[in-house]
């Protein structure tokens, strides 16, 4: 029986790290889709992420939506198109907050407030927007941002950890607005 259980363990630990791996690598594609969108379209694109509960989504897992904004003004709110279907992070796979190396934290910035659809859909999202140069027009500010992913759930609206396989680190640049990872 232990020998069963501790195989059970070690199993479910390595489907929690690939679930991190593999959602740290669809956030940093996505994020590179969003910028090369912007540049084609010659039009700022939002990177806006639901947490469960936002933008008519019940089920528990996050999802990562591409909109093509007629224009970006800051601390307005903006309307656009959403370029593409919602992408959806692996099962238990969150946002959380926080600074990272003096980096600001996506999730902790100023939200947007996107409406799409016509008008008929609307919601406030942590976001990245991009010029159509490139850059990173949101959130504000003259340093790279961070975005840190990481197992778990959320209770009452709020992101808590559940395991122990770490917590994935992604720095956004400014001017080219490129996605590495960070060591966590």
């Amino acid at each position: 029986m232990i020998v069963l259980l501790t195989i059970a363990v070690s199993l479910l630990g390595n489907t929690r790290g690939e679930a991190l791996r593999s959602g740290s690598e669809q956030f940093s594609s996505l994020v590179e889709q969003a910028r090369t969108s912007a540049i084609t379209r010659r039009r700022p694109v939002a990177m806006a992420i639901a947490e469960p509960g936002t933008a008519g989504f019940d089920d528990d897992q996050c999802r990562i939506g591409l909109f093509e904004l007629d224009e970006w003004k800051e601390g307005e709110a903006v309307s656009g198109r959403l370029i593409q279907r919602w992408h959806s992070l692996p099962d238990g796979i969150v946002f959380f907050g926080g600074e990272v190396d003096s980096l600001a934290n996506v999730k902790d910035a100023a939200s947007v407030n996107l409406t799409w659809k016509n008008g008929s859909e609307s919601a406030e999202f942590p976001a990245l927007v991009f010029s159509a140069r490139g850059g990173l027009l949101a959130p504000p500010g003259s340093e790279s941002v961070v975005v840190a992913l990481g197992n778990g759930t959320y209770r009452n609206g709020e992101a808590v950890r559940t395991g122990s396989s770490g917590d994935r680190t992604i720095r956004i640049g400014r001017v080219v607005a490129r996605a590495w990872n960070l060591e966590s």
